[in-house]
């Protein structure tokens, strides 16, 4: 008997390392058309994002269905473990609030279900934090007080190489997005309480980490201690050289480095690069 944790595909963390770790994964969907795939386990991010240049309209995305949550629960539950279930945001999607569902339909007080209030490898860390603490042998509810501390405090900046996409999405209107890109302007933005929200913006992409880089020194964290993410819209090598820069300047304790996936990756597009850290 112990605690298993569960987390849904948009943490961003690849299949190898949930297995390595020992976390469950439930996938969100993504259609290109009446094409229908598993967020990273039938799409992988490089497949991906190819697709999304070439393709002429924004792909769809779906979160799991309750009965896909509750299958998952259900297995656990079966095995004598408790769960501990960490999403994304329930303001970006309806996958928190789909967890919830099917944690009430199987009427068990062994299942709790975490609001993460970030995206991407900010879900990612919080799962691997909490699956740290379960091979503790930290309890459910002690893994839960510990995460919904953690929700309050992680932050996350991040840069969009073109505003194609957050207009297509209708994150924001074709004009601006028309004269951003005229004026190579990148916006940084940041989660505030699970809400995309603008942070800054720079001309260039080449100046868009140096700045997130900038405001996490004038923070003045330790961040030698902290498990930090590093997420980007590409390719694997591509996410170890955008990850280079920041740990020629921060002092890191231990950084993940990922892939941008398939879902987040619709809203964001290719180029974006994300970074997660602890305001503690």
């Amino acid at each position: 008997m112990g605690v298993s944790i569960i987390t849904d595909s948009t943490c961003d963390l690849s299949l190898q390392t949930l297995n390595e770790y020992g976390i469950k994964m439930v996938p969100l969907k993504v259609y290109f058309g009446n094409e229908v795939y598993k967020d990273w386990i039938e799409l992988d991010p490089v497949t991906f994002y190819k697709k999304l240049v070439e393709y002429p309209e924004l792909p769809r995305t779906s979160q799991p269905s309750p009965e896909e949550f509750a299958s998952v629960f259900k297995q656990e539950l079966e095995k004598g473990n408790e769960v501990v279930s960490i999403h994304l945001s329930s303001k970006l999607s309806g996958t928190f609030n789909s967890a919830c569902l099917a944690r009430d339909m199987l009427d068990s007080n062994r299942i709790f279900v975490i609001d993460g209030k970030t995206a991407s490898i900010g879900t990612g860390v919080l799962a691997i934090l909490a699956k740290r603490l379960a091979d503790e042998g930290k309890s459910a509810k002690e893994i839960v007080e510990t995460i919904t501390k953690k929700t309050t405090t992680i932050r996350h900046l991040f840069a969009v190489e073109t505003l194609e996409y957050l207009k297509k999405g209708g994150r924001i209107s074709p004009a601006k997005a028309t004269l951003g890109n005229i004026l190579n302007i990148k916006p940084i933005l940041h989660l505030v309480d699970g809400v995309v929200e603008p942070f800054d913006k720079v001309r260039g992409m080449k100046r868009a980490l140096p700045r997130i880089i900038e405001e996490v020194k004038k923070k003045g964290l330790d961040l030698s201690k902290q498990l930090c993410g590093l997420s980007y819209a590409g390719t694997i090598e591509e996410a170890k050289e955008q990850a280079k820069i920041i740990q020629r300047e921060l002092e890191i304790g231990e950084l993940i480095i990922t892939q941008i996936g398939s879902v987040i990756g619709t809203y964001v597009g290719p180029g974006t690069v994300a970074f997660i850290f602890f305001e503690e």
